[in-house]
C-alpha cells in the first residue's frame, strides 16, 4: 500500500498571516544563522545606493540520504504551510546516486482546517510529491502525482528508482496537488535534489566549493510600510518594473534568507548549483563582474549529448519558474563589489511584475566553511548519449507531431482548449523509444513555461528561428505571441504510464493549464 491512514494531527494553532510576520520569520531566521556563525554583515551596495539587509551569510542546507521521514506541517505562526525535517522548517537536499533509491515516508501534519486560500477556495491541505526532472517511473510508488495524495492525518511511502544513466545534476522536488500546488510551493514546500556524479563530467568541480542556493518568494503587500522597506533593502526601482504598473508584491529570497552574503575569496572558483523554486518568478542571474561558466541546466551536463563540449561561458542565465543552472563562478577581484541580481523581465501586458533586484552579496568574510562535493562513492565512468546529427537534422525538418497551444481567458486556463481534470483521459498518446516534434505555442499576452514530467527535451527554436546553441531542458519558457520548437526524448524504455505536461506558472497549472499524456 502506498497510502496509510494515521490519527488526524492536533489543530495547530493558525494566526493571521500579514506582511509584518512574514517579515518578523525572516528577521528570525536571519538571526538564528548570525549567532551560529558569529558573523554580521554591515556593507554597502554603493552602485544602487542601497543599503545591504543586516544578514547572515549564505547558510548551508541540511542534507539527506534514504532513508527518511518528511512532515508537512502548517506553521504555528504564520499559518503558511511548510516541510519539516529533523525538527525544523527546513527542506533538505536529497542526495543520491545513480541506480540507488530514494525511499522517504511523508506524512501530512498539516492543520485539518487552513486558514489559507487556494484556487477554488480554502485549501484542504491534501498534499504529494513531484520529483521535477527525474528519469523515473510516474507510477505509484514513484513519481505518481495523480493517484498518490494524503489528507491530514495520511502518509505516502515513496520508493523512486534513480535509472543507472540517469544524468547527475540538479533537480528538485515539490507538492503537486492539483488545485492547490500554487499555494504549497509558494509557502516553500519545495527543495533541492543532487544526483552525485557531475565530477565525471567535469572533473575540476571536485575541488570546488559547492554552494546550493534555493531560490523562493516572499510575500509582501504593497501597502505595507514593511514590503516597501523589503523591496528598497533589494534594490527593487520605485520607478516601475514591466508593462505592468502593478507595485511588484514577491521578493526573492536564497535559502530562506534575504539578500545574504556569499563567502568567497577574491579569485576563488566555487561550483555554483542553482534553482529557481517561485510558483511564477522569473529570474534572468547575472554576477556584476563575473561571468558563469555552465556545466549543466536543468540537471542535464552540457557534456551528456555532446561529450567535446563540457561548459559554456555566458554574461547571464535567464531561469523560468522551475528552471535550474549549475555553474562555475569566480570571486571579484581584491575591492571590487560584486552582487547576485535578477534583471528586470517584461512577462508581457497581462503578466506579473518580475523587477530586477538584488539576490545577494559576493563577500570575501575571514570564516569558510569549507564544503565541498562528497567523496565519489565508486569509480563509475561517464554515461554519454550523443544523438547523431542526422536524427536531429531528421526530427527538426519534420512537421510537428503534436502541437501544445495554451490559452486563457476570464475562466481559466487552457491547453488545447481543455482545461485540466483529473478524471480526464490522457490527450496524447506517445509510443517509448521514439522521438518526437513537439511545438508549443503562446496564443497569450504572457508569458508561460513549459514543463514535461518525465523527460528532457532538445529546444531548438523559437518563433520558428534556430536559437544559437540548442539546450537540452526540462522546463522552457514559450515568448508572448510566440512558439517553441521542441525535440522530445521519449526513448526511456523505464517511463511507461500516464504522465503530465503544463504551464509550472503554478496558479496556471491549478487553474486548468496542464494535460496527461500516456506513454506506452
Amino acid at each position: 500500500m502506498n497510502l496509510i491512514k494515521t490519527a488526524p494531527p492536533p489543530e495547530r494553532a493558525n494566526k493571521k498571516s500579514s506582511t509584518l510576520i512574514r517579515f518578523k520569520s525572516l528577521v528570525l531566521k536571519s538571526a538564528m544563522i548570525w549567532a551560529f556563525y558569529g558573523i554580521y554583515l554591515n556593507a554597502e551596495t554603493p552602485k544602487a545606493g542601497v543599503d545591504i539587509l543586516s544578514g547572515a551569510i549564505l547558510p548551508n542546507l541540511p542534507e539527506v540520504r534514504s532513508p527518511f521521514v518528511l512532515l508537512a506541517v502548517t506553521d504555528p505562526e504564520t499559518g503558511k504551510s511548510a516541510f519539516s525535517f529533523a525538527g525544523q522548517e527546513i527542506p533538505p537536499v536529497i542526495r543520491a546516486s545513480p541506480g540507488q533509491n530514494i525511499r522517504l515516508t511523508y506524512t501530512n501534519e498539516m492543520s485539518a482546517h487552513s486558514t489559507e486560500r487556494c484556487i477554488d477556495g480554502p485549501c484542504r491541505n491534501m498534499t504529494n510529491l513531484h520529483f521535477h526532472g527525474l528519469h523515473v517511473s510516474p507510477n505509484a510508488p514513484q513519481d505518481d502525482v495523480l493517484t498518490m495524495m494524503a489528507m491530514p492525518g495520511e502518509s505516502l511511502h515513496y520508493v523512486v528508482s534513480i535509472p543507472l544513466d540517469q544524468p547527475p545534476g540538479l533537480y528538485w522536488y515539490h507538492t503537486h496537488p492539483h488545485g492547490e500546488s500554487y499555494q504549497q510551493d509558494l509557502d516553500g514546500m519545495s527543495g533541492a535534489i543532487v544526483i552525485d556524479g557531475m565530477e565525471r563530467y567535469v572533473p575540476k568541480v571536485r575541488k570546488l566549493r559547492e554552494r546550493i542556493l534555493v531560490l523562493r518568494d516572499e510575500v509582501v503587500n504593497k501597502d505595507d510600510p514593511v514590503g516597501a522597506d523589503l523591496r528598497r533593502r533589494v534594490g527593487i526601482p520605485e520607478n516601475g518594473c514591466s508593462t505592468s504598473t502593478a507595485v511588484p508584491e514577491r521578493i526573492f529570497t536564497v535559502n530562506g534568507v534575504l539578500r545574504p552574503a556569499i563567502d568567497i575569496a577574491p579569485g576563488e572558483r566555487q561550483f555554483w548549483r542553482i534553482v529557481n523554486a517561485s510558483p511564477d518568478l522569473y529570474a534572468d542571474l547575472k554576477i556584476d563582474t563575473e561571468k558563469f561558466e555552465i556545466v549543466a541546466l536543468d540537471g542535464m551536463p552540457i557534456a551528456f549529448h555532446d561529450p567535446k563540449r563540457r561548459t559554456e561561458s555566458v554574461n547571464h542565465v535567464f531561469l523560468p519558474p522551475a528552471g535550474r543552472v549549475e555553474a562555475i563562478i569566480v570571486g571579484p577581484k581584491i575591492g571590487a563589489h560584486a552582487s547576485l541580481r535578477t534583471s528586470r523581465i517584461d512577462t508581457g501586458p497581462d503578466g506579473d511584475p518580475n523587477p530586477t533586484m538584488t539576490l545577494a552579496d559576493l563577500v570575501d568574510l575571514p570564516h569558510s566553511d569549507g564544503k565541498f562535493l562528497p567523496a565519489p562513492r565508486d569509480v563509475q565512468t561517464p554515461v554519454y548519449k550523443p544523438i547523431p546529427a542526422a536524427k536531429i537534422i531528421n526530427i527538426e525538418s519534420s512537421s510537428p507531431d503534436f502541437v501544445v497551444s495554451f490559452t486563457e481567458d476570464k475562466n481559466g486556463f487552457y491547453i488545447n482548449g481543455k482545461k485540466f481534470g483529473m478524471a480526464d483521459p490522457a490527450m496524447v498518446t506517445v509510443s517509448t523509444g521514439t522521438y518526437q516534434h513537439w511545438r508549443v505555442v503562446n496564443d497569450t499576452n504572457e508569458l508561460h513555461p513549459f514543463h514535461i514530467h518525465q523527460v528532457h527535451f532538445l529546444f531548438y527554436a523559437q518563433d520558428n528561428d534556430h536559437i544559437a546553441h540548442s539546450k537540452w531542458l526540462d522546463t522552457v519558457n514559450v515568448p508572448v505571441k510566440g512558439s517553441v520548437d521542441l525535440m522530445m526524448d521519449f526513448t526511456d524504455p523505464i517511463i511507461r504510464g500516464v504522465s503530465l505536461f503544463h504551464c509550472h506558472l503554478l496558479s496556471h497549472e491549478d487553474k486548468g493549464m496542464m494535460a496527461k499524456i500516456l506513454f506506452k
